[in-house]
């Protein structure tokens, strides 16, 4: 797998959060040159210092901003010449500071707040990548969704909203850009075991999965043959022990 990704230059948005980090992390050890696209330089750096050896550049940078998503791509463009993949972890569940409600109580900010990075974001980084791939007639993105992009959950319709049309996009796009050898795609991971749960206080999900997990099956799609496609998979926790449990303790 390592010498599967020697060379290749991939760029990370959300790279310091959860899944990121770890996406980030694993990209590295598979021989990739990652290009962590985060909105704090401190915790850019930090990550960078964690990798020693690894060649990375770090950007500062907002994906709901168009000229700092052109930037990104013109900054990794002339560093290292190419960019052969793009994921997409920028992402948030709801607005800072604020707690599940019902729709009837999210206010126009909260729900822009929302919309602009989960799903703007991915917008704005896609096709801002676009133009490299095309010319090289080469690359793969893969764009973080959700299973709350497959079935919507009360109390968060604006992070529902956001993972089901980053689905959408991430489709349509497949569609557009298939004959210029590029493959966008989409993965749907349920809870994942990250701080963005932190906005939930005490409450924490019942089946969380470890971010390394989504870092490597996003790795391993990376490692698939140009003409392989996974439909929008869904990666979930194993629950068969806690159903064993309850079904005991019935």
């Amino acid at each position: 797998m390592k010498q599967h990704l020697h060379g290749k230059v991939a760029i990370v948005t959300g790279g310091t959060g959860g899944i990121g980090q770890a996406t980030c992390r694993a990209l590295v050890a598979a021989g990739a040159n990652a290009v962590i696209v985060d909105r704090c330089l401190d915790r850019i750096e930090a990550l960078q210092a964690e990798l020693p050896g690894a060649e990375t550049l770090g950007l500062a940078l907002d994906v709901t901003q168009e000229s700092d998503m052109e930037a990104m791509a013109a900054k990794t463009l002339e560093r290292f010449g190419q960019i052969d993949f793009l994921i997409t972890c920028a992402g948030i569940l709801r607005a800072p500071g604020t707690s599940p409600k019902p729709l009837l109580q999210v206010s126009e900010a909260e729900w822009d707040c929302v919309l602009d990075i989960n799903l703007k974001g991915v917008f704005l980084s896609n096709r801002a990548v676009l133009p490299a791939m095309i010319q090289r007639r080469s690359g793969t993105i893969i764009n973080l969704s959700s299973t709350s992009g497959r079935q919507g959950k009360a109390h968060d319709a604006p992070y529902c909203a956001s993972k089901f049309g980053v689905i959408g996009l991430s489709e349509s796009l497949a569609e557009e850009v298939r004959l210029h050898g590029i493959k966008v795609q989409a993965i749907l991971p349920d809870a994942v075991d990250t701080p963005l749960w932190e906005q939930n206080g005490p409450i924490k999900p019942e089946y969380a999965l470890p971010a390394t997990q989504v870092a490597d099956l996003i790795v391993y799609m990376l490692t698939l043959p140009t003409d392989t496609m996974l439909v929008a998979p869904v990666i979930a926790p194993f629950r068969t022990r806690k159903r064993r449990t309850q079904a005991n303790a019935d």
